[in-house]
């Protein structure tokens, strides 16, 4: 069974640019990552070889947030100047079905698409939370979230309420037809503030147990600048709004959890980054304590493509060597610039 089985690193692909995040089309045969070249690139994939063919472009600067419709063919995806767009994500041509060049006043850092598909939340550093009709892209509703930029959101599955958690890791809970916070839950231990830096550690929401579970995931930072932290998960009932459930995957070295799935076995497939070279790739069932499996053999990780049948994914990492702030260069002097190999791993049994 592929729950009881090791995953092996079976091959790898090097990019030209460094990605943010990676996911399979809806028929599974094409790879997806939006990135910090304003493009949304794209791979075929056959058997276990990528082959890259024409982006989608017409986006500014980074391609950060993204969301896929749960039955239809469909991809959202925004930039760092507020755009917001819709495609079919297995079709050759990559005319938007429909776009929307000011979605928000800037970089719209997060989005969320509910339980039926039918609405799309989205937010970033203007603190507005909008929804859209996914069909066209009509502005449904909109909420003045306070005045902290949010780094994430999550729509209930009964559609009646959204969650945002802002850089100070405060979780509120609005009616996106009133406009009104009807509740806040604490996640302020994944702030952390130290010399004029605020590290805002809160990197996702999602539910589970259909609408029973609010789960938050990131890290509780314990440096600024490094990227340092203990990556966690915070599981929050959602009648109680108490936070019943903690879990670590690393130490305070470890940094953030950037991406996390869940494979169809039932556990959760998460990838860290932080300090440079610190990327793991964890599995961890909720119900244990910590990860049955973790995987370092990678530079800094950013996000995980699971195909659906959950025998095969991919992770985007750093190339090594690289800091990213031209500490590093070639015999020649030219700065070693980041990018992002994909590595292919699949499951043994």
């Amino acid at each position: 069974m592929i729950e009881e089985s090791i995953p092996k690193e079976t091959s790898s692909v090097d990019t030209t640019r460094q990605l943010c995040w990676i996911r399979f089309s809806h028929d599974g045969k094409r790879l997806l990552g939006g990135g910090y070249d304003a493009l949304i690139r794209r791979w075929n994939l056959v058997d276990e070889e990528l082959t890259e063919i024409d982006p989608i472009d017409g986006f500014h600067g980074w391609v950060q947030a993204f969301a896929q419709h749960p039955e239809e063919p469909l991809l959202f995806a925004a930039d760092s100047w507020g755009r917001l767009a819709c495609f079919d994500d297995s079709a050759e041509v990559t005319v938007p079905k429909w776009d929307l060049p000011s979605a928000h006043d800037g970089w719209i850092r997060t989005m969320s698409i509910s339980h039926d598909g039918k609405q799309l939340a989205t937010a970033g550093n203007d603190h507005h939370i909008r929804m859209f009709d996914t069909t066209d892209g009509t502005l449904l509703h909109e909420v003045e979230a306070g005045d902290d930029d949010i780094f994430s959101v999550a729509i209930h599955p009964d559609g009646k309420s959204v969650v945002s958690g802002d850089l100070f890791c405060t979780l509120k809970v609005w009616n996106p037809v009133s406009g009104e916070c009807t509740r806040e839950l604490d996640a302020r231990k994944m702030h952390f503030y130290d010399r004029d830096q605020d590290v805002c550690g809160l990197r996702s929401l999602r539910f589970l147990d259909e609408g029973r579970t609010l789960l938050a995931t990131g890290a509780e930072p314990t440096e600024a600048g490094r990227g340092h932290g203990v990556p966690v998960l915070y599981f929050y009932d959602w009648d109680s709004g108490e936070l019943t459930k903690r879990l670590e995957q690393g130490d305070s070295n470890d940094g953030f959890i950037a991406d996390l799935v869940t494979h169809p076995g039932g556990f959760f497939m998460s990838v860290t980054t932080g300090q440079p070279g610190k990327g793991k790739l964890i599995f961890h069932r909720r119900d244990e304590e910590r990860p049955f499996f973790e995987y370092t053999k990678m530079s800094n990780t950013h996000s995980i493509a699971l195909q659906a049948d959950g025998h095969k994914f991919f992770v985007a990492a750093t190339n090594r060597n690289s800091q990213g702030n031209g500490a590093v260069s070639d015999k020649e002097g030219n700065y070693l610039g980041n990018f992002s190999p994909l590595h292919l791993f699949t499951f043994e049994n």
